[in-house]
């Protein structure tokens, strides 16, 4: 029996070595030096590159280095080994990643194994054979492609794994005395665990109710201990730098629910991270878009039949865990219980929603199955042979279709892989990949090459500063208005822009690139899906036609769209295209021949549209199915004013009716006014004909529409045009009539003393001056900065005039010329504070950063 118990076991190393090979294999096909994730991925790798040098969890990529509270350290140290060898590189990383994944699986298959021979009714006819249910499990999990997606990322999940089954593996060993050498390494691997992620904490509280209720089991309370003094180290740590967001975010919330609405919605997000379960069981279950979808090009490959079938699979496959975990109770199927039932506790109340916060329960699940199977299929055999026999075969039979199924997404997933690899340029030209595929790790190179060291980028994705080493923020630009994106800038003083490109069309409001008036956005890098942005003063203060096209946009959304109709990304930019055009009823019923709607940006469209069209009531429905869904947080704020706009318009008596109200001039002139807001300078004009067109529109309608139509004319170089519809305004007490009035004036004027060269005297600089303030209430700060730029050179002693060119070069973050000038101020005037402070921002803004 000896010499067939060690064969089966050599047999079964050697399978266990061949997956593990075939895993590997297929890792590596999936490499690349994308970071694909953000902002999770380049953190990882910058904080890892901050310990390895300077033993500091700073985030040494923004202003300050301010100490890195966001994420815990232990996904960064980790890390240390591939930061010191190759730093920022994020193949060395995912290398990483690929080798906790084998560790992961080895340790998971040893622990099935103890597990069976642990379990009570297994037989000595069980234990001779090989363990091939334990075979069959990593077989699948080494095929899974949320396993293989992860084991490419960098990311916590699959070392967060690791360390959930080296520590369910250790405790499984049910002994009289505890081994002390045993409990130093659990030790460890518990106080680390949450370190990797919070929600360690779980098995932590599992692992504390499993061993306080028997005495011999209490030394195993040392580890939990030192698990929650190291946590509540880290939260002290964020406490006092005020960055402990997540707590008060989870408490402010509960807050503004109440009671009854917090337990309405810990009800709800426990079904979402349940049905999230199920897709990790069955990946490609219809009816789902999985979050791999989007590292496939040709749309994902869907299991046959109705949805209910593989969630009443799932609901089977836990209940055979929990069975399992039931007959290895003492040997970690307690602590694996409780910890499954307080993880969902703890998502249950969490204020985010991700489909992969419930990922790393997956192998736990797993590990109890052949266990419990086992058990299940010796009770029938004794009752029923062929029973058995034939449930066996059925398993058998669905678990290979599960493996051929996932075998097909795997190779999906690769494929893609090497095209990128191979194709380059053309890849990105051809296959309209999703914006995960965007190399913001090329871009940052061209940064590096080719700006000043202390230039600062506002950047979609943080991995530019890997390669860029620049001082970077990460910005959402397409939930940003004009305004907050100009706030954005002076806040944070960027040179350069870094986002998506036009193929992923909502990424970034591209009509600002002709029709911001304060800054000129100009694109100077275009490649491989993203676009680099220069930012300079709008010296004009007029639009330009030269990088937005009005319909460009749709066009490439709907050859995106044509080509991959099934792809979630060419649905999403195509969808909110039409949206962007006013095409409400084209939207509604682009979302209706959708086979199956699960993301929630089409949920949170699908309800503007309905806004469009004036049905509050649909509106509402969608947003409130939308904050249900995983991924809302991002587009949150969109959410909730759809939300508020729609209960609005329910509240008003009007504003019930599914038909849209009638246009009046009061109306269209808001409207106006909002897209003159938006820098949509053309749907501005049409809403202000419109008002200019009504015979309804009152005196002081008219006016306001006379007074937009000649800044729409204005900003289009037009002068003579805005000066007649400026002439049509009767009232001689509109201000801001009199005030272009007035800019027309004395830029006529001073224009004509630019011409000749001649020197300004006080009365000329009182005009100048009233120029420069009407520039600056009009929103066109760029004209006055050349304006005093060509006074400066008629009167260069002028401290006056120098110290407003000075500032505005600041406003603009020109920095040479702006410390230049305001050193000579500094020396006539040394102990003025406007300059002084002027000459700290200046020197920070000249800080590089220390990669």
């Amino acid at each position: 029996m000896n010499e067939a118990l060690q064969s089966n076991n050599h047999h079964s190393r050697t399978l266990l070595i061949a997956i593990l090979i075939c895993f590997a294999i297929l890792t590596g096909a999936r490499l690349n030096h994308i970071y694909l994730v953000s902002p999770d991925s380049g953190d990882y790798i910058l904080m890892a590159r901050g310990l390895s040098t300077s033993f500091e969890y700073r985030q040494f990529d923004f202003p300050g280095e301010p100490y890195f509270t966001v994420r815990p350290p232990g996904m960064s140290v980790l890390l240390i080994p591939a930061a010191l060898i190759a730093p920022y590189n994020a193949i060395l990383a995912k290398v990483t990643v690929i080798f906790t994944s084998i560790i992961m699986l080895t340790l998971l298959y040893l622990f099935m194994c103890r597990l069976q021979n642990f379990a009570g009714e297994a037989s000595p006819k069980t234990k001779q054979s090989l363990h091939w249910p334990a075979l069959f499990i990593i077989l699948l999990l080494a095929t899974n492609p949320y396993i293989l997606l992860f084991s490419t990322l960098i990311m916590s999940e699959i070392p967060f794994m690791a360390f959930t089954i080296a520590i369910l593996y250790l405790i499984s060993h049910d002994e009289e005395q505890v081994n002390k050498r045993k409990l130093v390494l659990l030790t460890c691997l518990v106080m680390f665990l949450p370190l990797i992620r919070t929600i360690g904490v779980a098995l932590v509280l599992a692992l504390g109710m499993w061993a306080i209720v028997k005495r011999k089991r209490w030394p195993y309370l040392i580890s939990v201990i030192c698990s929650f003094a190291v946590t509540g180290l880290w939260m002290l740590r964020n406490n006092s730098f005020k960055s402990d967001v997540y707590s008060a975010a989870t408490m402010g919330e509960m807050k503004s629910m109440g009671v009854l609405g917090t337990f309405l919605s810990m009800l709800n997000r426990s079904l979402i991270h349940f049905e999230s379960l199920c897709q990790k069981l069955f990946p490609s279950m219809p009816g789902v878009i999985p979050s791999y979808e989007r590292f496939v090009l040709d749309g994902n490959h869907v299991l046959p039949g109705p949805q209910f079938i593989y969630y009443l699979g799932s609901i089977f496959i836990i209940s055979i865990a929990i069975y399992g975990m039931l007959k290895c109770w003492n040997r970690g199927g307690a602590v694996s219980f409780f910890y499954m039932c307080i993880t969902f506790g703890i998502l249950s109340i969490w204020p985010w929603m991700q489909a992969r916060y419930i990922f790393p329960l997956l192998p736990v699940i797993l590990a109890f199955l052949p266990v419990g199977f086992v058990c299940i299929v010796n009770r029938l055999s004794k009752q029923n042979e062929t029973a058995k026999k034939v449930i066996m075969g059925l398993v058998v039979l669905l678990g290979i279709g599960l493996f051929v199924s996932q075998a097909k997404t795997d190779y999906s997933m690769i494929y893609a892989n090497q095209k990128l690899i191979f194709q380059g340029d053309e890849f990105y030209e051809t296959e309209f990949p999703s914006n995960h595929y965007s190399d913001f790790v090329a871009a940052g190179n061209w940064i590096k090459n080719n700006t000043a060291a202390n230039a600062r980028v506002l950047t979609r994705r943080n991995d530019v500063a890997t390669t860029g080493h620049r001082f970077q923020k990460q910005i959402h630009f397409e939930q940003k208005r004009p305004n907050e994106l100009h706030t954005a800038i002076q806040t944070f003083a960027p040179q350069y822009l870094v986002s998506f490109d036009k193929t992923t069309v909502g990424a970034f409001p591209w009509h600002l690139l002709d029709h911001d008036l304060v800054y000129r956005l100009t694109p100077v890098y275009e490649k491989k899906g993203v676009v680099i942005i220069e930012i300079q003063p709008n010296y004009e203060g007029t639009i330009r036609h030269q990088y937005w096209q009005k319909d460009e946009p749709m066009d490439i959304a709907r050859e995106a769209f044509d080509k991959f109709p099934n792809r979630l990304s060419s649905q999403v930019n195509y969808l909110q295209q039409l949206l962007q055009a006013e095409k409400y009823d084209a939207a509604i019923s682009f979302v209706k021949e959708l086979p199956e709607v699960s993301d929630v940006r089409i949920v949170n469209f699908l309800g503007w549209a309905y806004v469009g069209k004036h049905q509050f009531k649909q509106a509402l429905q969608e947003f409130t199915k939308a904050t249900r869904m995983p991924g809302q947080r991002l587009i949150s704020q969109s959410i909730r004013r759809g939300m508020m706009l729609s209960e609005k318009r329910l509240a008003d008596k009007n504003g019930s009716g599914e038909l849209a109200p009638s246009e009046t001039p009061k109306n269209n002139l808001r409207i106006a006014e909002e897209y003159w807001k938006l820098a949509h300078f053309d749907k501005a004009h049409e809403y202000t004909q419109k008002v200019l067109d009504s015979d309804n529109a009152s005196k002081v309608e008219i006016e306001k529409a006379h007074l937009l139509m000649a800044r729409l004319h204005l900003i289009n170089g037009r002068t003579a045009q805005a000066l007649e519809e400026l002439n049509r305004i009767q009232s001689t007490e509109n201000q801001e009539a009199n005030r272009l009035l007035d800019m027309i004036k004395l830029e006529k004027s001073i224009a004509s003393l630019f011409e000749i060269g001649q020197l300004l005297d006080q009365r000329q600089l009182d005009s100048l001056f009233q120029l420069v303030s009407i520039y600056q209430a009009e929103g066109v700060p760029g004209k006055a900065l050349k304006l005093l730029a060509q006074a400066h050179e008629l009167a260069p002693e002028n401290l006056e005039v120098l110290k407003l060119l000075a500032k505005y070069q600041l406003f603009y973050h020109k920095i040479p010329e702006a410390e230049a000038n305001y050193l000579t101020l500094q020396k006539t005037m040394p102990e003025d504070q406007e300059i002084k402070d002027a000459l700290t921002k200046i020197e920070t803004l000249q800080k590089a950063p220390h990669f």
